[in-house]
C-alpha cells in the first residue's frame, strides 16, 4: 500500500473544486465483515491453512487494484486515511481518499488520479513516520 500511494503521489496533479461531499468511510468496515471477520472462525493447526489465507488476501488485493477500488482498503483507515464521495465542478462524481477529516463544499483541492473514478489528496499524502 505504501509503494502504491508513493508512486501515485508522483503522478501529475489537477486542481478540483468539491460541489458535494458525502464521507464514505463506513464502506471499509463492510470489507472489514465481509472478507476479514469470517477468516478469525477459521483455525490455523498447521502451515497450509496460513498459506492459503495470505494466498486469498493477495488475489483480493490485485482484484481491488484492478477494479479500481483501492480505495476500501481498511488499512488506509490505520494510517489515517478518510473516504469521501465528491461531486466536482465538471458535473463528475468520484471517490476521494485523504488524510484530512471533513472536506467542505467549495473547496479546490490539487489531487491526483488513481483510476477513472479514484482521486488522492496531493496535499496530505502518506508520509511514514520517521
Amino acid at each position: 500500500m505504501y509503494l502504491y500511494l508513493k508512486l501515485a503521489s508522483r503522478l501529475a496533479p489537477i486542481q478540483a473544486k468539491v460541489v458535494v461531499v458525502q464521507r464514505l468511510d463506513a464502506e471499509a468496515m463492510s470489507y472489514i465483515v465481509t472478507y476479514v471477520i469470517p477468516f478469525l472462525a477459521i483455525p490455523f493447526g498447521d502451515w497450509q491453512q496460513g498459506v492459503a489465507l495470505v494466498i486469498f488476501f493477495v488475489v483480493l488485493g490485485i482484484l481491488y487494484v484492478n477494479s479500481n477500488m483501492i480505495h476500501i482498503n481498511p488499512m488506509l483507515n490505520l494510517v489515517g486515511y478518510h473516504l469521501f464521495e465528491v461531486t466536482v465542478d465538471d458535473g463528475s462524481t468520484r471517490a476521494l481518499v485523504t488524510r484530512r477529516r471533513r472536506i467542505n463544499r467549495d473547496v479546490v483541492l490539487t489531487v491526483v488520479k488513481l483510476g477513472d473514478d479514484i482521486l488522492l489528496d496531493k496535499k496530505n499524502e502518506y508520509r511514514p513516520n520517521k
